[in-house]
């Protein structure tokens, strides 16, 4: 009987070989970006002597590496030249909204402490790369907020505008807006709205710069200092946390919470956009699952892919009312929920 089994056995095996092998992938994705062949090759068919000589790189390495990036589907090759596949024209080209290489630049800038992964389960610790010199600070912090930007102008600023009613909203505070681009997204489709966001003194160089180019700095006040510490205003219609639930203990978060519910008006808008498990679709779970270890690598040990119901039940512990759980095609997910207008809606 076990002879009949064999087959079966070897494409288990080489299921484990496809496994070790997906690096592969990503370090190529990684190096085109890096070497700017996706920007060279845009609108144009050139071949590998004349990538080789504007790289100024081996011609045998280039025309190997040329050939992984066909087989990725990022290049096409006809008649011995290369050119960019619309999936590279779409999406890596810095010039275009779309352009997601730098959040590609971020996530693979985590590559050393993917390599010592044994090592980090065994001490339960985050490592960041400027800890073990795959980049500098500064280089991971830019590629960290570019890539944050890169991710709301490919599509999840759009989602969130579609899926928050702000009409005869004004007043918005962002908490860890980062880069403004959610401040951005909103204002832009909220003509009346006007936005605070509050962040450290790197981020808001970025913001500051973005915000000018969508000529929206008499609406997008930014406020340097600690979310956590900062005293707020309490006239707010809407409060907007995204990307800090899932990079911050549970009592961070209850208590970034409280303070939210204290700076809205009655009747205001609490939004939490954020890697959220919400979605049960066997895709979905698998992305949540893979990312709950990739925070915990690559921000803090107690970071978390957090379930939905978890965070629903601290928004209603802190006074919210109407919890609504939106899963959306993208990664991120959201929760909206709303501060009582009046007693009679205070269970």
């Amino acid at each position: 009987m076990r002879p009949n089994n064999l087959p079966q056995d070897k494409l288990l095996a080489e299921r484990i070989n496809e496994i070790s092998r997906n690096f592969w992938n990503s370090a190529i994705l990684r190096a085109g970006i890096k070497i700017g062949v996706f920007s060279l090759l845009e609108h144009k068919s050139l071949s590998v002597e004349e990538i080789s000589e504007y790289l100024k790189a081996n011609s045998s390495f280039v025309e190997a590496f040329l050939e992984t990036c066909v087989v990725l589907g990022l290049l096409e090759m006809e008649q011995d030249k290369f050119t960019n596949s619309a999936l590279a024209s779409a999406f890596l080209i810095p010039e275009k909204k779309e352009y997601v290489g730098d959040l590609v630049l971020h996530i693979t800038n985590h590559w050393d402490s993917w390599g010592k992964l044994d090592t980090l389960i065994r001490e339960g610790r985050t490592e960041l790369p400027f800890e073990n010199g795959f980049v500098d600070a500064s280089t991971y912090w830019m590629d960290y907020m570019k890539g944050q930007n890169n991710r709301a102008e490919a599509g999840q600023g759009d989602y969130l505008v579609k899926n928050v009613n702000l009409v005869g909203k004004h007043k918005l505070l962002d908490l860890g807006g980062g880069a403004g681009s959610y401040s951005i997204a909103l204002c832009n489709a909220n003509p009346q709205l006007k936005s605070f966001l509050v962040d450290q003194k790197e981020p808001l160089a970025i913001a500051r710069n973005l915000i000018e180019e969508h000529r929206l700095q008499e609406r997008i006040i930014l406020v340097e200092g600690d979310f956590q510490t900062i005293e707020l205003d309490t006239d707010n219609d809407v409060v907007l946390i995204s990307g800090v639930v899932c990079i911050t203990s549970q009592d961070e978060f209850r208590r970034l919470l409280r303070r939210s519910y204290d700076a809205l008006l009655p009747g205001g808008l609490m939004i939490v956009q954020d890697f959220m498990r919400i979605d049960r679709s066997q895709e979905r779970t698998f992305l949540d699952t893979m990312m709950d270890l990739y925070l915990k690598i690559a921000f803090d040990p107690n970071a978390s892919d957090r379930h939905g119901d978890e965070i629903v039940s601290w928004l209603t512990d802190t006074g919210f009312i109407n919890p609504k759980q939106i899963a959306l095609p993208t990664q991120l997910a959201l929760i909206t929920a709303q501060k009582p207008s009046s007693l009679s809606e205070i269970n």
